[in-house]
């Protein structure tokens, strides 16, 4: 059986879909923040606590900045959706009723 999904709900999508996006961010930010640490001379023993704490801001700057920017990319990507799904279709999925399993309580 096919099925077209012909909506988006905006909000809901943006907000489940950036706290994927974060999972995968966060690692990639964290790696920026050790080659900035490195970069200061924190393997030198030379990075002043003002290094330490411009890099742990620019880490929570990151990680804010990647979903203000990620969930307002990611709702206006679901209204462009949205917009062809009504005029020209949506993307067309087939759906199948799964197998009953007897082993189930």
């Amino acid at each position: 059986m096919k099925k077209q999904i012909s909506y988006i709900t905006p909000g809901q999508t943006a907000k489940a879909l950036i706290l994927i996006y974060l999972t995968f961010s966060v690692p990639i930010v964290i790696l920026g923040a050790l080659v900035a640490a490195v970069q200061s001379g924190i393997a030198s023993g030379g990075m002043s606590s003002i290094s330490l704490a411009n890099i742990v801001l620019a880490f929570f700057s990151a990680l804010i900045l990647n979903a203000l920017i990620g969930f307002a990319l990611l709702w206006i990507a679901c209204h462009a959706y949205n917009w062809v799904a009504g005029r020209f279709g949506g993307i067309e999925i087939a759906l199948t009723d799964a197998p009953d399993d007897e082993d189930d309580d």
